[in-house]
């Protein structure tokens, strides 16, 4: 038995062996090669751009490798929307079967996937040739800036972003792109602009909200078109059905999933069913207090608040809560603290901080404190600056550097080095405005670097008491480190004093 094993494993190995031999055994190089009839595409570009509702034009030269003649008979033509761009793959949609694509556009504003398929209708062989076409229209994307001008009235302006040349086109009161007859009543308060928030109204079937607020009123426009409407009044983003976001001053600010305002001394966040107020402490029944304007909200959802009238930092849980809560860590200061607060902010800065400047409620000294909700991390006083006066206040993500203006002069300060620097000087003009401005980066993991160096860009905003309806002017700087001078990245002229801006990203 065990010899007859031995055989059967003998002859095995001789054919494995016979096999290894054939297989290394020189090709002889018999193959026909024959080179298949595809088409060349040429002036096709990678980009088109085009309004809304215009007809887009593309006239691409199409030759064949084994057709001079190029008889379009004997080849179909697909031009196929592959997909809108971020969103998942769906069904190519056949948009023209011609060789030249002349289509007017009207699908939804956005950036589309296409191809453009060229089939030989005997061998069956295709080919596609891909590119990109962006639907869009004058307020695509860009900057809204809403200013004061003369008779303490509003004026919303656009910076509208144009993708083909990087540029920026001033568009002097927005609404007149449209023809539209809606005006701004009262003195400027805010504009917002703020995407994927449960509860936002959905208009025109767009779940994105543009939002600009007065002494006198408070309203959505349509997010493409501006339009506006009565029943865009901002009482239907209020669970209260009220207007809520009318008054002097008042603000609204957020990440792409959560909204804070702040509009007569009360503090507001949203859910599904709108705004409500959350200044109330341990309870959605208890008294009303008295809010600071800064919310220092977190991507987390949370926020801290300071109760005016406790002079008392408090903690806002997030989600669909309607009230506050006491903060417990007190390691370096009071959070019942009998300061007025200056400034507060959260920011990137040592793994995510808030940021809250402070000042005696009698004398001229002034503090910085930097927590979380958890820990205390810094508290002392900023010696040896002007910050006592200061108008405008903001802070660096990436250095964790205090901005501020006092009169036409910009400092920063360095609470590493206790250092302060003076970093631009406005000469005559006042300052009205320093911020930096959130920009979403992406979507699915797709990020915009654009938008990743535009929330590093410091806006600082001038203006000329004499002549408040153009003489507003809006630089962009970049903060480099080490304690060196601001860069100056861009101007624009011609606005009113400005109060507020937002970027209506895509």
């Amino acid at each position: 038995m065990k010899s007859l094993i031995k055989i059967k494993a003998a002859v095995f190995l001789l054919f494995v062996i016979a096999g290894i031999l054939q297989a290394c055994k020189k090709d002889p190089g018999n193959y026909d090669y024959k080179t298949l009839n595809e088409a060349v595409v040429e002036g096709l570009d990678t980009l088109y751009i085009v309004d809304q509702g215009e007809i887009l034009s593309i006239e691409p030269k199409i030759s064949y490798l084994k057709d001079q003649i190029g008889d379009t008979s004997n080849y179909t033509y697909s031009w196929l929307m592959i997909r809108r761009n971020g969103f998942e793959s769906g069904i190519p949609e056949l948009k023209s079967s011609t060789p030249k694509f002349n289509v007017r556009m009207t699908d939804d504003l956005g950036l589309y996937e296409y191809a453009l398929r060229v089939t030989d209708r005997k061998t069956e062989v295709w080919k596609e040739f891909y590119f990109k076409i962006l639907i869009s229209n004058k307020t695509y994307e860009g900057w809204f800036v809403l200013s004061e001008v003369n008779g303490n009235q509003s004026r919303l302006d656009m910076l509208s972003y144009k993708e083909n040349t990087g540029k920026y086109e001033h568009l002097t009161n927005v609404f007149d792109t449209y023809k539209s007859d809606f005006t701004l009543k009262g003195a400027p308060s805010f504009v917002s602009f703020f995407t994927g928030t449960t509860g936002v109204p959905i208009l025109n079937g767009i779940k994105e909200a543009l939002v600009v607020g007065t002494s006198e009123m408070a309203t959505f426009l349509g997010p493409d078109q501006l339009e506006q409407r009565p029943e865009y009044d901002f009482s239907i983003f209020s669970e209260n059905g009220q207007n809520v976001a009318i008054g002097q001053n008042a603000r609204m600010e957020g990440l792409k999933n959560k909204v804070y305002l702040w509009a007569n001394g009360r503090a507001y966040s949203q859910s599904t069913s709108g705004v409500f107020e959350i200044g109330r402490m341990g309870s959605a029944a208890a008294p009303s207090f008295e809010s600071s304007p800064f919310i220092a909200y977190t991507p987390q959802g949370n926020a801290v608040l300071f109760n005016e009238t406790a002079s008392e930092f408090v903690w806002y849980p997030g989600g669909y809560s309607k009230y506050s809560l006491r903060m417990e860590n007190e390691r370096l200061f009071k959070n019942k603290i009998d300061k007025n607060l200056l400034f507060m902010k959260y920011v990137n800065y040592n793994g995510g901080e808030i940021f809250a400047i402070l000042k005696d409620k009698t004398g001229d000294k002034v503090y910085l404190a930097r927590f979380t909700l958890g820990e205390q991390n810094y508290f002392a006083e900023i010696k040896n600056t002007p910050i006592a006066q200061a108008e405008h206040f903001e802070v660096s993500d990436d250095f964790g550097y205090v901005i501020y203006n006092v009169g036409n002069k910009v400092y920063e300060y360095d609470f590493n080095l206790n250092l302060n620097k003076e970093v631009a000087d406005y000469g005559q003009r006042k300052i009205s405005l320093l911020k930096f401005q959130y920009i979403n980066t992406g979507y699915l993991g797709v990020i915009n670097q654009r938008y990743v160096a535009l929330n590093k860009q410091l806006v600082v905003c001038s203006y000329d008491d004499s002549n408040l309806n153009s003489s507003g002017v809006m630089d962009l700087y970049t903060v480099p480190g080490i304690n060196a001078n601001l860069i100056k990245t861009d101007s624009f002229t011609g606005f009113g004093k400005i109060v507020s801006l937002t970027y209506r990203w895509r």
